[in-house]
């Protein structure tokens, strides 16, 4: 705890650690922080000491003389104020005072009130190079979002592929979509990581030498006012998903280092003339830092700090980016995103002022925080994507794989198998560790699937 001594030569401080329970501990660390003899020294918490003449000192003789009594029950506490009495010479002990750094007043300088304010930047460069697609499985999710669903609701995906540390170039072989309610809900991608279909996902993936490199989710029709690139919603759960990426990509580095955030969301769309595109973006390392700090507010629930899953509460993270002074006006800000117009979805509020130009202000344009990235599409020399999706209004079971498997008839059983999705299927009916490390195994080396193997996919699919 901190307490504070008053003496006829000013006042100081004292840092008592604590074991230091005791007056006579407090009696000797103040011998030995300030150069006053423990048997000089007269202490009070009452500030006549410091007044009182040499013959009425007897009163507060008693207060601290007993060594073993408890600071706490003296009414030593943090903070406290003790006044301390001796006949030594001495001078104050010189502390450095901490700047005022009150929001405005004369002892604000230029400097200071530069240091307070977030500058928001435009990222001109992404993190990540390119990212190439595989056209199949472009194809595959682009067709289901505009044949089955015409793009009236929204459909989420998880990207896997790899990642080229030293280029800094990705690329998508595969997207899992997991099981989500047919509405525009942009959460479902923070839902499914505790279920057992994405303990195999992640084990199939894993078997492939694939890991996630992304999210894709596809864009409902807007009005012909919309004319952002994505929407307030959109932006904030892109930067969760990215944050949530490098954190863990810097879990797996065995160096511990900070990593490149290489994390990629892809985004389909269909415009005005029925025309269907397909783009790539990452939010900028600053807006991704600034939902971490709680400066976002979150659209969901207006006047509250948007929270990042494993980051904290976002009121706590929002708290410690700001100042003691400036509480009470971010959460002011704060609260004035409740009033923010239905259609402001192409930006973002902040809980305390940042400065965007030469203005200080609380509502940002999403396209501040939105980096394009390149995109190429690649042919995958291995997988496929001609089975059936998992969680999709289309069915997807043994009748499917039956249909697969007569559709590769004439080809090698292990180039039949060679298809994400139907390894995922697959993986609910073999063990992960030993028996779908070997059907991966086979497929991956074109090699030959056991017997075993052979005939109990074929009775799953029926064709036994």
């Amino acid at each position: 705890m901190l307490v504070r001594l008053r003496t006829r030569d000013g006042t100081e401080r004292l840092s008592v650690p604590d074991d230091a329970s005791r007056a006579g501990d407090l009696r000797a660390l103040i011998a030995d922080a300030f150069a006053v003899p423990i048997r000089d020294q007269l202490l009070s918490t009452n500030q006549a000491l410091l007044t009182a003449h040499d013959d009425a000192l007897a009163p507060f003789r008693a207060e601290f003389a007993d060594d073993n009594a408890l600071l706490s029950a003296l009414g030593v506490t943090h903070g406290a104020m003790l006044f301390m009495r001796y006949t030594v010479e001495r001078k104050a002990t010189v502390q450095q005072v901490k700047a005022n750094v009150q929001r405005f007043g004369a002892k604000m300088t230029v400097d200071d009130l530069v240091a307070k304010h977030i500058r928001i930047e435009r990222q001109d460069q992404p993190v990540c190079a390119s990212v190439s697609f595989e056209r199949a499985a472009a194809n595959q999710f682009q067709g289901y979002i505009g044949a089955a669903l015409g793009f009236r609701i929204m459909r989420c995906g998880i990207m896997f592929g790899t990642v080229d540390a030293q280029t800094k170039e990705v690329k998508v072989d595969t997207i899992y979509e997991p099981p989500q309610p047919h509405n525009n809900e942009y959460d479902i991608l923070c839902e499914h990581e505790n279920t057992e279909e994405w303990k195999r996902v992640q084990a199939v993936a894993k078997l492939l030498g694939l890991e996630e490199v992304g999210c894709i989710f596809s864009q409902t029709a807007r009005n012909e006012d919309d004319d952002f690139t994505v929407s307030s919603h959109e932006i904030t759960r892109m930067a969760v998903w990215q944050s949530a990426a490098r954190r863990r990509r810097k879990a797996e580095s065995t160096s511990g280092e900070d990593v490149d955030d290489l994390y990629v969301t892809a985004v389909v769309k269909r415009d005005d003339g029925g025309d269907v595109h397909f783009e790539a973006f990452q939010c900028s390392t600053q807006f991704v830092d600034l939902c971490e700090r709680g400066v976002i507010v979150d659209p969901r629930t207006p006047g509250k700090a948007l929270v990042v899953p494993g980051i904290g509460d976002g009121d706590e993270a929002m708290a410690a980016a700001t100042s003691a002074d400036e509480t009470e006006t971010a959460a002011a800000s704060a609260s004035a995103s409740e009033d923010a117009p239905a259609g402001a979805a192409g930006t973002v509020f902040t809980t305390r002022d940042v400065m965007v130009g030469i203005k200080d202000v609380r509502e940002v344009d999403n396209d501040w925080f939105v980096v394009p990235v390149k995109i190429l599409d690649h042919v995958h020399p291995l997988l496929t994507s001609l089975f059936a999706v998992e969680n999709r209004l289309t069915p997807c079971g043994p009748a499917e794989l039956k249909d697969h498997l007569q559709l590769c008839r004439g080809k090698p059983f292990a180039e039949a198998l060679a298809d994400f999705h139907i390894l995922l299927f697959l993986s609910a009916h073999f063990d992960l560790a030993t028996d779908m490390a070997l059907l991966v195994d086979a497929v991956m080396q074109k090699g030959t699937v056991l017997d075993g193997y052979k005939t109990i996919v074929e009775a799953i699919a029926g064709c036994a």
